[in-house]
């Protein structure tokens, strides 16, 4: 008898910070990444009223007790949070969708 043991490393989980990360198309990326593994997912979002926060909220909640989620709620044009939240995760990739939804010209 054969007995064949493989031995897992894990590998190390890797930043990325997703803008706009609890808007649709943000929350749905959120959950693919998350769902993948490997990805220490960072979300920074302004939870701006022209896109009804609750629903946003609501995008993100099935997510928030898992360990490889951090949510900022923070406006990307905030430079010194910005500087925190970088420094403080070290990314290794972004994404940005931070957007104003149906922005119509004048």
């Amino acid at each position: 008898m054969t007995i064949i043991t493989r031995i897992h490393t894990s590998k190390p989980r890797r930043a990325i910070l997703v803008t706009g990360g609890a808007g649709f198309i943000g929350s749905h990326l959120v959950e693919a990444l998350l769902a993948e593994g490997g990805w220490r997912v960072v979300v920074v979002d302004n939870f701006d009223e022209f896109y009804d926060p609750e629903i946003k909220r609501a995008n993100l909640a099935p997510h928030l007790l898992n360990p490889n989620l951090k949510l900022y709620e923070a406006d990307i044009e905030d430079l010194e949070a910005l500087q925190t939240i970088f420094t403080d995760n070290g990314f290794s990739a972004i994404v940005h969708l931070a957007a104003r939804a149906g922005v119509l010209p004048p």
